[in-house]
């Protein structure tokens, strides 16, 4: 601030003070335009959820004409409402994302037999499928599921969930009814899947109408209530009759009546025109809600702008009384320094505030000035002879890098004819100079630091380019407030020292050169295999990870048999608290299979980030990605894995591994075998056909131990492998303690059988407790 001028300052305390407010209106304003934004999407899934409600509509009808031979169902009408789907989505499917899906049911409908709907029962079912999964796009990538309130939000739970969910019960419902019907009797499973559809049914309804009369309740403008709540109760009474008549008819053995069917029916119909009801409703909400927004929006930007003017108005005048007083001061400065500063002229402003002891303070320091003059003067004389004279070069120099004096010494050291040549040649001491550009910043920091410089040693350019050493000492000249008026110091030629150093550091870097290179060849080697050794650990969970999962009791162990090795364990904890563990273990080891061990873990890792659930396509996908760098690297390596998820008291498992052993609190000993739950990573490139899964429920103080080969084939002396059979004995010894202490137990006594016998496989060990 004190390199500014009045001006400047003013614009800066300006901007300080005027951009929060700025940036106030602009966060309030894009606040508001994101939730505008937010809504217009809303409205837009609303818009394309009306045009696939009447595929799924006419995909249900079809779907019943095959038992209902009576019905006027045309197939064309399933071609003619997919067509208006399409024109929708060509606009929409760029915010959306259904393109991918919209052409999976494009394909699926031209499979539809025109000649024989008979044939079409299990192309309906694929094409209600792919309904459902376009809905749910649409649901996801318009924030219909994420609205923030509750009346529109319930609303979008009614057409996005509860009334498709509805309509394709009442559908399966009316499938079977008219089906048992055209056939006289009712088969046991028939009512087995009646029952289970009346209750589905039930359970919808009770739902639909907690979740409206919610929104009901919430609805700030209470407009809802009136608009759906006759058409909400007629629906509810349909479904309660349909339950009631199914129920007597499977309890009395008996097929449904066609006046019975036909209330389905209608029912189904009748749920269609109420959610085009409910999307008319919630895009009403919806624009009413985007107009406060920007109603709002206006509002907030005039406040903004009023306090803005005001505070621009008193800034001005603020800034009209400090520049008066400036012009003041400016002028008689002009007059002392262009006339004779002995004659002072005193100068006086109109004003009651602190700008006029700032005027007297001027007279004060002007009468001052005028005595140090008239010393200054007598001191130049002895200074100028001294500086004259004097065998090192002296020389003054601005912050900036300008020459402000040289002595006669100086001029003959760089080569000049005159100072006056050297100061108007010489402008910019940083670059013409010194030989290294940064050495005059290196001078001005240490000045920075120090106040001071001594010996500072530099290679310069001579007038006629050539070098030279030189060495200063300097200091810092400043004024009584310690602001920096320039530097001034002595220089000496050290040249010929210069050379004298420079041949001796010659000569023993020759000798450190030879020296380096052994070392480095010697470094290499092991620093790469400790460095890989190191990447190894890190990856691997840590012990505060694995105590903040609290159902589970997890203590972990890997030791590679070389520097580095190819076992593979990680345990994550996914969104919703859902845990996956992994355990592997590529072939061989050493580097290659230490690579390939990382090369899993982060697969693993970036599958998960991308919410990749599904076993088959978790591991088809892994094993194509390490099976691909495989190829690549133009290894053989492969490993087994398995793969486990945890999730409220059960293991699903997945993968091809050595065998999982559970020691029950009871007692028991349990081996899962896993030989049929995949295929090797990175053998094959495609695994989906091998891969299952299974299931195991733990109980508290159930222990569960995962482990590679190289436990259980670990030889002593005499050639005698470990074991499973040892292993089992061992965990259920010490099942009661801690998984740390199980863990330390069996590494223990896997040491004590292992003696001095060579360590030939890498070790891995994973005890988890069910708490």
């Amino acid at each position: 601030m004190n390199n500014l001028k009045y001006p400047q300052k003013f614009l800066v305390i300006s901007l300080i003070f005027s951009l929060p407010m700025v940036l106030m209106l602009y966060l309030l304003v894009t606040e508001i335009n994101s939730r505008v934004e937010f809504a217009r999407k809303e409205i837009i899934g609303n818009q394309y959820l009306r045009s696939l409600n009447q595929v799924w509509k006419y995909t249900l009808q079809g779907k019943v004409a095959i038992q209902d031979k009576d019905s006027n169902f045309n197939q064309s009408q399933i071609a003619e409402s997919l067509k208006n789907l399409e024109s929708v989505n060509q606009s929409l499917e760029s915010k959306l994302q259904t393109t991918e899906i919209y052409r999976e049911l494009t394909d699926v409908t031209k499979t539809l037999s025109k000649i024989d709907n008979s044939q079409n029962a299990f192309i309906y079912q694929i094409q209600i499928n792919t309904i459902k999964k376009l809905r749910s796009q649409v649901g996801d990538t318009s924030n219909l599921i994420l609205d923030p309130d509750l009346d529109t939000y319930y609303l979008m739970d009614t057409t996005l969930l509860r009334l498709p969910a509805i309509q394709q019960i009442l559908t399966e419902i009316e499938f079977i009814t008219r089906e048992t019907s055209n056939r006289g009797f009712l088969t046991a499973s028939e009512e087995s899947r009646l029952n289970q559809l009346s209750a589905l049914l039930k359970e919808q309804s009770q739902t639909l109408n907690t979740n409206l009369n919610n929104s009901f309740k919430n609805n700030p403008a209470n407009n809802l209530s009136p608009k759906l709540g006759a058409d909400l109760g007629k629906l509810l009474d349909n479904f309660k009759q349909i339950s009631q008549d199914l129920d007597q008819a499977v309890a009395k053995n008996k097929t449904l009546s066609f006046t019975g069917i036909d209330i389905i029916k209608n029912s189904n119909q009748e749920s269609f025109k109420f959610a085009d009801k409910t999307l008319d409703q919630l895009d009403i909400l919806l624009n009413y809600r985007i107009n406060s927004f920007i109603h709002k929006q206006i509002l907030i930007s005039l406040f903004v702008v009023t306090i803005l003017l005001v505070v621009a108005y008193l800034f001005v005048g603020f800034y009209q009384s400090v520049m008066q007083t400036v012009r003041c001061l400016d002028v008689a400065a002009k007059r002392m320094t262009n006339g004779n500063a002995g004659n002072l002229e005193t100068i006086s402003l109109d004003t009651k505030d602190e700008l006029g002891t700032v005027v007297e303070a001027f007279n004060r320091i002007a009468v001052a000035l005028v005595e140090a003059i008239n010393s200054a003067r007598s001191s130049e004389v002895k200074y100028r002879s001294i500086f004259e004279n004097a065998i090192e070069g002296i020389f003054q120099t601005s912050p900036q890098g300008e020459y402000v004096s040289v002595n006669p010494s100086l001029v003959k050291m760089y080569g000049y004819d005159s100072a006056d040549e050297l100061i108007s040649t010489c402008t910019n001491v940083e670059h013409q100079l010194y030989v290294d550009p940064h050495r005059r910043q290196d001078f001005v920091n240490l000045m920075a630091k120090n106040n001071q410089v001594i010996k500072f040693e530099s290679e310069i350019y001579r007038k006629d380019r050539s070098t030279i050493w030189i060495s200063e000492d300097a200091r810092a000249v400043k004024n009584e407030q310690g602001e920096l008026l320039y530097y001034e110091g002595s220089v000496r030629d050290i040249s010929d020292r210069k050379a004298a150093e420079k041949s001796l550091q010659k000569a023993n870097l020759s000798i450190i050169l030879l020296n380096e290179q052994l070392k480095a060849e010697n470094m290499r080697m092991s620093a790469e295999l400790s460095i890989s050794r190191r990447l190894q650990q890190m990856i691997l969970p840590r012990d505060e990870e694995l105590k903040q999962i609290k159902e589970l009791d997890i203590s972990g162990y890997m030791e590679p048999a070389t520097e580095v090795g190819g076992d593979y364990y990680d345990i994550l904890v996914e969104d919703g608290g859902k845990i996956k563990i992994g355990i592997g273990d590529v072939t061989g080891h050493g580097l290659e299979s230490s690579v390939l061990m990382i090369m899993v873990q982060t697969a693993v890792r970036t599958l998960l980030v991308n919410n990749e659930t599904d076993p088959i396509r978790f591991l088809n996908t892994l094993n194509r990605t390490i099976y691909d760098n495989a190829q690549r690297m133009e290894s053989g390596k492969n490993l087994t894995l398995s793969l486990i998820d945890y999730e409220c008291g059960k293991f699903t498992i997945s993968g091809q591994h050595e065998e999982m052993i559970i020691v029950r609190a009871t007692g028991e000993v349990e081996r899962i075998d896993t030989i049929d739950l995949g295929f090797p990573i990175g053998l094959e490139p495609h695994i989906g056909d091998f891969i299952n899964k299974t299931e195991v429920e733990l109980n508290e103080n159930d222990v569960v131990v995962l482990y590679t080969d190289g436990v259980t084939e670990a030889e002593d002396m005499e050639k005698e492998q470990y074991g499973i059979d040892r292993l089992c004995t061992v965990v259920l010894e010490h099942s009661h303690l801690s998984a740390n202490d199980i863990r330390q137990a069996v590494i223990d006594n896997l040491r004590s059988h292992i003696g001095e016998q060579q360590v030939f496989d890498d070790i891995t060990l994973l005890v988890i407790k069910q708490k």
